[in-house]
C-alpha cells in the first residue's frame, strides 16, 4: 500500500475510484449494490478492499464500509506484529487510558487502564479522588522531558466544570487543585509546553463554544487567559511540536465540523489558521513522530501533516472506524488502542500499529486485557532508575 497524496483525485471521487478497479471487482461491486451482499467471500480481497472502502465512505454506505473494515481486521493486510521486550536500562512508558464515570456511568470512581508500551504489562486502577470528573474532560501529562517527574492533570468535563485534578506519579498522590479554570468547560483539549499547561476551546454550561486559551504554571499555581483561538471550536485535538501547539479540526458554534489547522505560539500569545486538513474532522487524536504530526479521525481516516512544509498527506485508512481510542507513538510505529465502533457501538480490545515507512497496518500481539471505550488518555515516561508504576507504587 502507498500513502495517498492530498492532490490524488482518486481520494475525492467515487467514479474515479471505480474506474481503477479490475473488471471482476466492478462486477462484484455491482452485484453487491443490487443484492445487498457479496456472492461469495472471495469477492472482497486484498486487491480491491481499499477501493471498496473508499467508495463506501464517499457514498456513506455503512454496510459495505463494515464489510471492508471487517475484512481488514481479519486478513493478512493486518499481519500480527510481535512486540519485543524493552532493553534493560530503557525507560518505562505507560499509556494511561481513563474510562468510567461518564454519561453512561454517572457515579463511581474514575478508572485508569495502564498499558505498558514497552513490555507485556497492564493494570486497572480505580481513582476515587477523581470521582467528580465528568464527560468531556481533558487529560495531559506535564512532562517536557523523560527525566522530568511526571504529573498528570485532568481538567473540566461534566457540566462544564472548572475543576482540575492533579496526580503526582512519583509520590502517588491525587487531589483536586485549589485553583480552577477561569472558564469552566468540557469537550476542550489540553497539552503542555515547557512545563506549562494550556487548554483550548470547548463548550460552557450554556452550550456555547469557547474561544479562550488558558495557561497554568506550577510556579504561579493558577490559571489565566493568554489568548484566543482564531476560530472557536470544541471536540478538537491538540499536540505540541517545536514549542508551538497545533489544534486540528473541531466543531464550530453552528454544529458543523471544520478542517482548520490552527497554531498557537506560547511566546507571542498569538493564534492563527495555517491551513486545512483534506476534510473536516472532530473527536480525533494526534501524535508526533519523526517531525510529522499524524492526525487520526473518528471516520477511519489518518493524515500526516508536515509543520515545516505545511502540507498534508492522506495515509492508508485505519482498519476500523471508531471513536474514543487511545493513540501513541513508539519505535514500531503509531499505536491505536481500544475505541468504540461507529457501526455497532461496541468497545474494542485490539491494539493496532501503523508503520509510516511502509504505509501498512498490523495487529499487535498485546491486546488490551478488556474492551475499552477511552475518554481521555496520555503518555507517561518513567526513568529506568525510578522503578515506579503509576497509581500502584
Amino acid at each position: 500500500m502507498q500513502c495517498q497524496n492530498l492532490n490524488s483525485s482518486s481520494n475525492l471521487y467515487p467514479n474515479l475510484i471505480h474506474e481503477s478497479l479490475d473488471p471482476k471487482s466492478k462486477k462484484y461491486l455491482a452485484t453487491y449494490f443490487c443484492e445487498g451482499c457479496f456472492e461469495h467471500e472471495e469477492c472482497i480481497n486484498s486487491s480491491n478492499v481499499e477501493q471498496f472502502l473508499a467508495i463506501s465512505r464517499q457514498l456513506h454506505h455503512d454496510k459495505l464500509q463494515y464489510e471492508c473494515e471487517n475484512f481488514l481486521r481479519n486478513n493478512s493486510l493486518c499481519r500480527r506484529l510481535s512486540l519485543g521486550p524493552k532493553s534493560k536500562n530503557e525507560a518505562s512508558r505507560y499509556q494511561l487510558m481513563f474510562i468510567g464515570n461518564r454519561e453512561d456511568r454517572p457515579s463511581g470512581p474514575l478508572v485508569c487502564h495502564l498499558y505498558d508500551c514497552r513490555k507485556n504489562f497492564q493494570k486497572i486502577c480505580q481513582i476515587p479522588e477523581l470521582s467528580g470528573v465528568g464527560a468531556g474532560c481533558a487529560v495531559c501529562c506535564l512532562q517536557d522531558h523523560g527525566y522530568d517527574a511526571p504529573h498528570v492533570y485532568v481538567s473540566g468535563g461534566g457540566k462544564c466544570s472548572g475543576d482540575v485534578y492533579h496526580c503526582d506519579i512519583v509520590l502517588n498522590k491525587r487531589k483536586r487543585c485549589s485553583k480552577r479554570l477561569v472558564k469552566g468547560r468540557s469537550l476542550h483539549c489540553m497539552t503542555c509546553v515547557q512545563n506549562k499547561l494550556y487548554v483550548f476551546g470547548g463548550k460552557n454550561n450554556k452550550g456555547e463554544v469557547i474561544c479562550s486559551i488558558e495557561e497554568f504554571t506550577s510556579k504561579r499555581h493558577s490559571w489565566k487567559i493568554v489568548g484566543n483561538l482564531e476560530v472557536a471550536v470544541h471536540s478538537a485535538c491538540a499536540i505540541k511540536h517545536d514549542n508551538k501547539i497545533y489544534v486540528f479540526g473541531g466543531i464550530l458554534d453552528n454544529g458543523k465540523e471544520t478542517p482548520n489547522v490552527q497554531v498557537y505560539d506560547p511566546q507571542t500569545k498569538t493564534c492563527k489558521i495555517l491551513t486545512s486538513l483534506p476534510f473536516p474532522t472532530s473527536e480525533g487524536q494526534a501524535v508526533v513522530r519523526n517531525g510529522k504530526i499524524f492526525v487520526a479521525c473518528g471516520n477511519g481516516r489518518l493524515v500526516s501533516y508536515d509543520p515545516d512544509s505545511n502540507q498534508n498527506v492522506i495515509c492508508t485508512h485505519m482498519p476500523v472506524c471508531c471513536t474514543n481510542f487511545a493513540m501513541f507513538a513508539e519505535k514500531e510505529g503509531i499505536f491505536f488502542a481500544g475505541g468504540k465502533t461507529l457501526n455497532d457501538d461496541n468497545a474494542l480490545k485490539t491494539v493496532y500499529v501503523y508503520s509510516p515507512e511502509t504505509c501498512t497496518w498490523h495487529v499487535t500481539d498485546r491486546d488490551l486485557s478488556s474492551p475499552l471505550s477511552v475518554y481521555g488518555n496520555c503518555s507517561v515516561e518513567i526513568p529506568a532508575d525510578y522503578g515506579l508504576v503509576p497509581f500502584f507504587s
